[in-house]
Formats: C-alpha cells, sequence, structure tokens
C-alpha cells in the first residue's frame, strides 16, 4: 500500500501559490488515476484507487503546512504504516527541476519537518524546484505568492516530470 500526500495550504488564496504545488502534482494525479479527493479523514481530503496493481491513497492535508505532520500520522496509523511519498515545493531547487529522495533531513521545510517529527524521516519525497528570492526575509512572502507568466511555462513540464517521477517510485 503507497500513502502519496501533496503539502500545501488549504483555502482559496493559496490556489496557484509557490507553496501549494505539492497539492497541485497530487490534484494532477487524482485526475489522471480518476481518484476522487472527496472525502474527508485524516484532518485531509482524501482518496484511493488501484495505480499499477498497487492500493495507493491520496491526502492532501487541511491543516496548515507546518502542521501536516499530524494528519499524515493519523494516515499512516490508520494504514498500517504504508510507505510513504510526500510531494512539495523546495526553495533549494530552481525553479522547474525535480528531485526523489530518501530519508534526507528537511531543509527548512516546515511541513516536511512536521512530518519528520510524527512519522521519522525514512519516507520518499518529491521535490518540486521553485527557487528562492533574492534576499532571504522575502522568504515568506516568495512562497505564498503566485508564479508570474513566465514562470508559469516551467511549472506544467515540471508537474509533468513530477508524475513521472511519482510513477517511477510506483514501479521502484
Amino acid at each position: 500500500m503507497k500513502l502519496i500526500v501533496g503539502l500545501g495550504n488549504p483555502g482559496k488564496e493559496y490556489v496557484g501559490t509557490r507553496h501549494n504545488v505539492g497539492f497541485s502534482l497530487v490534484e494532477r494525479l487524482a485526475s489522471q488515476w480518476h481518484i476522487d479527493l472527496g472525502r474527508k479523514k485524516f484532518s485531509s481530503f482524501t482518496g484511493d484507487g488501484v495505480v499499477e496493481g498497487q492500493k495507493v491513497i491520496l491526502l492532501l492535508p487541511q491543516t496548515f503546512m507546518n502542521l501536516s505532520g499530524g494528519a499524515v500520522l493519523q494516515a499512516v496509523q490508520f494504514f498500517g504504516g504504508p510507505e510513504l511519498l510526500v510531494v512539495h515545493d523546495d526553495l533549494d531547487l530552481a525553479l522547474g527541476r525535480v528531485k526523489l529522495d530518501f530519508g534526507r533531513g528537511a531543509a527548512g521545510h516546515r511541513g516536511v519537518s512536521s512530518i519528520m517529527e510524527s512519522v521519522g524521516k525514512d519516507f520518499s519525497r518529491v521535490r518540486l524546484g521553485i527557487g528562492r528570492p533574492e534576499r532571504k526575509e522575502q522568504v515568506e512572502s516568495f512562497v505564498l505568492s503566485a508564479f508570474g507568466s513566465e514562470e508559469m511555462l516551467q511549472v506544467a513540464p515540471m508537474l509533468d516530470e513530477g508524475i513521472r517521477v511519482v510513477h517511477q517510485w510506483l514501479s521502484d
């Protein structure tokens, strides 16, 4: 059994922001796999299906990003320790880059830190590059801002690559 968690912040004001690309990728997976994310459970929107012969649960925590660990812990405990993949934005990757990691540190990402505090760090991550602002003090406003029109030209291919990486993770 596989649990795929997209990180983001709930609410219409966060749709399309850099911090919500994890939500965006999991929503695309749900559409592609015909999984309805309408069920409310584990403080999240969730849905399940069979993909590539495996039971897959998709989870979009509806806590704020920094509190995602509680929702993920509820699901992990309920499903008896499924293989976990967390999809999230990453300031340390250039816009458009995608990287698959396992068991690494949070690198300052508070949503990932929350999950690590709740379930440990033995899980896989799809990191979606959003780039970094020029000045460190601009990080919070940067991650909560929408992509510019030129940047959007890189976001769609990044999400496509993220979907390919998730499929690779499922098959490995």
